[in-house]
């Protein structure tokens, strides 16, 4: 079962993130300002975004294999018949075995289908079997998109991010948290785990 643990690991990561931004923020602001984060406050910025764009695609790559592992679990306990399933499937004829069908799939799998991209992560969801389309998540979507954007220019384009700060970076984590955790709800109510197996 997908445990909370998971999710905590990553609040933790994020709140450790957002205590560092901070106190970047106090040193650059206190008189007289520490050289080191004032005349580099940009630089602390753009790497303090893509960090937690980081944090919020491994958690995406995660969670997404946790269920996979959870649902594969599932299916190679049951101990069906390989051919049956085969067939099932519309592989008709395809490596016939007398065996026991196995899911095969690996955290690899995932993680190439899964970026912090909100439109990517949807369709990996769906991919693996979950509808995360529900309205808590949605309401990160506009916010998600943009932001991944930022850090997209800023790692592929050099985008200087002269238009944030670190206020900006620490409403970045927080609603990354939040997004987070309404991701791992939906995860959690999907009906396939809350299928007794």
């Amino acid at each position: 079962m997908i445990s909370v643990e998971l999710l905590q690991v990553y609040h933790s990561q994020f709140d450790g993130l957002k205590q560092v931004v901070r106190a970047s923020a106090d040193r650059s602001m206190k008189e007289p300002p520490d050289p080191l984060f004032y005349e580099n406050q940009n630089v602390f910025v753009k790497s303090y975004l893509v960090s937690a764009c980081s944090i919020l695609e491994a958690f995406t790559q995660d969670i997404a294999s946790e269920y996979m592992n959870e649902i594969q679990n599932r299916i190679n306990s049951a101990n069906l018949p390989h051919n049956f399933v085969s067939w099932v499937a519309g592989h008709e004829g395809a490596n016939l075995e007398f065996k026991p069908f196995t899911g095969s799939k690996v955290k690899k799998d995932i993680s190439n289908m899964v970026s912090p991209n909100y439109w990517k992560t949807l369709k990996a969801f769906e991919r693996i079997g979950i509808d995360i389309s529900k309205p808590a998540v949605i309401e990160f979507k506009d916010y998600v998109v943009l932001t991944i954007e930022k850090r997209n220019k800023i790692v592929h384009h050099n985008d200087e991010a002269l238009d944030l700060s670190f206020n900006d970076i620490i409403d970045a984590i927080d609603r990354f948290r939040s997004y987070t955790q309404c991701i791992f709800e939906a995860v959690l109510a999907d009906p396939h785990l809350n299928t007794p197996h």
